[in-house]
């Protein structure tokens, strides 16, 4: 039985005779499982349906060997689908023990910083991360939830949103003169801030002077990376490296995110939603960054990174929603087939722009005459070139009787089924017949994300990425002076991060009005000649 592998769009599948894999993510793990899963298939006679030869396509490789490999890992987990795709490797007591007592120490350790203290402690060079991750799976929840009530108890342990800012927080003197302050423009020693202070940042009642002086040049300093300030620019205006100052951004950004999307998720109802994509490269790779964004304030209510644009993630946004309590009556998007696993309850509408510019793509791809295309295409793009939706279905109707002279059927055949998500937006006043809000959204991304030139990792996009969308709600726009929060927070101006990033001259230097209107004749000539030297 001939097997064929299909790849597309970071996916791939298998083909064969009379079978057919759905499609999955091109990973790895997903990899080996597969090459597993089809040579346990057997035929009527007991033998493998697969040879290793024609297995060894999946990992793109010529050799059997690519094959057999991973069934003889398969064996030696004991054939467990988990283990196997995991590939751990088994632990003894010693290291479980040794794990156990670190965390004793610091509960919440990182992996790496574990497998650093138990090599020391025993004395070994060996162990792997991997290990440490087999170690901690045999650790019972029970033990931690002891150590950590003890610590509480004694006061030594915290959690909530102060721990974490404070962790946070704590990053800001690191990689400096070796001191918890640090020098800025005025001469004032930027002192490490308290979670209170991150939170008048954004109070619109909040006074400037309640605002410690290392936030307001970190404000400023996020104002200049966003409009495309180069990071080691800053670094020689603040005198400290470039990652410095990349690091000063991030920690606040991610204290002020958790506050800001409160604000979106408990002002924003979400009843009609914009949902799109942008391409993102992440090394050398393509990512999808869906973004839903409210009708009625314009403001973008969720957002999340994702490696396909599968039926699976889409589904993945709407169980998210639903997380969040954001259940839209009105889904607009721009016709993708994915996004109909979205929250089906909803009604699903698709953009007549971007079905309009599917005609002349179809048109392309079925006829090689410039003419003839010409004289179809505006037979078909004038089925929703009006406000009334009898005249629609009387245009598609007139249509649908010479569609076979034209050669257009399949293309008719098509419209008539999306027409239940094309026809609710003709004349409406309620639904856009179009995505032009989120795709200026899209717009105004571009523009930071050109200067970025790509991301190095996954965290460091997530992070870049809600720095972003801090920036957007705060900064004002040009066409109107207005900050997109201010659609759901008429005081937002009140808050000191509304004015540092918006007036820095203001409010961070301390500066006064510079267009000032000075009469000449209030001073002596020999004053005005002086002045102009």
């Amino acid at each position: 039985m001939a097997l064929r592998i299909v790849r597309n769009d970071n996916q791939f599948r298998v083909e064969g005779q009379g079978l057919s894999l759905d499609w999955l993510s091109d990973t790895r793990a997903n990899r080996k499982a597969v090459i597993v899963f089809l040579r346990l298939l057997s035929g009527s006679n007991g033998q493998p349906l697969f040879s290793h030869q024609e297995l060894a396509q999946v990992v793109g490789s010529s050799n059997r060997q690519a094959s057999s490999r991973h069934v003889e890992l398969f064996n030696a987990c004991g054939r467990d689908f988990m283990v196997f795709v995991r590939h751990q490797r088994k632990v003894d007591d010693s290291v479980v023990q040794a794990v156990l007592t670190q965390l004793h120490e610091n509960p919440l350790a990182t992996v790496g910083q574990l497998k650093a203290k138990v090599n020391f402690a025993l004395g070994v060079k060996n162990l792997s991360e991997a290990n440490i991750t087999a170690a901690l799976e045999q650790i019972s929840a029970k033990q931690m939830r002891c150590l950590m009530a003890k610590q509480l108890k004694a006061g030594k342990a915290h959690y909530k949103e102060e721990y974490l800012l404070g962790e946070l927080m704590s990053q800001l003197g690191k990689d400096t003169a070796g001191t918890e302050q640090v020098a800025t423009a005025d001469g004032v020693g930027m002192a490490i801030s308290d979670p209170t202070a991150i939170r008048a940042l954004v109070n619109p009642e909040a006074q400037l002077g309640e605002v410690a002086s290392p936030l307001k040049w970190i404000s400023f300093m996020m104002a200049l990376y966003y409009h495309g300030v180069p990071l080691s620019v800053c670094g020689k205006w603040f005198n400290v490296h470039k990652t410095t100052v990349l690091r000063w951004i991030l920690v606040l950004t991610l204290s002020l995110w958790p506050l800001v999307s409160d604000l979106l998720t408990a002002r924003v109802k979400g009843t009609i939603v914009y949902i799109d994509e942008k391409w993102i490269k992440i090394r050398g790779k393509w990512y999808y960054w869906f973004v839903v964004l409210d009708q009625q304030t314009a403001l973008p209510i969720f957002a999340q990174l994702l490696k396909t644009r599968s039926r699976w993630a889409c589904r993945s946004i709407g169980c998210h929603l639903k997380r969040l309590k954001i259940i839209p009556q009105v889904i607009i998007t721009d016709g993708l087939s994915s996004y109909r696993y979205l929250l089906q309850s909803a009604k699903h509408i698709t953009c007549l722009f971007h079905h309009q510019q599917g005609v002349s793509r179809w048109l392309k791809q079925n006829f090689s005459d410039e003419k003839e295309i010409a004289h179809r295409k505006s037979l078909m793009k004038r089925i929703f070139q009006t406000n009334d939706k009898r005249t629609v279905i009387r245009r598609l109707d007139a249509i649908k009787s010479i569609a076979q002279s034209l050669g257009i059927t399949q293309w008719v055949q098509q419209t008539e089924e999306d027409l239940p998500k094309l026809i609710p937006a003709v004349g409406s006043q309620r639904i856009p017949a179009t995505t032009n809000a989120i795709e200026r959204f899209f717009r105004t991304f571009n523009r930071s994300y050109k200067v970025r030139c790509g991301f190095f990792s996954l965290i460091s996009a997530k992070r870049e990425l809600i720095f972003f969308l801090i920036m957007y709600l705060f900064v004002q726009q040009p066409h109107n002076k207005q900050a997109p929060i201010e659609a759901i927070i008429p005081t937002a101006r009140g808050m000191p991060f509304y004015q540092f990033v918006n007036q820095p001259l203001k409010t961070v230097f301390g500066g006064q009005n510079v267009n000032q209107k000075v009469h000449m004749a209030d001073f002596q000539p020999q004053h005005c000649m002086a002045t102009q030297i």
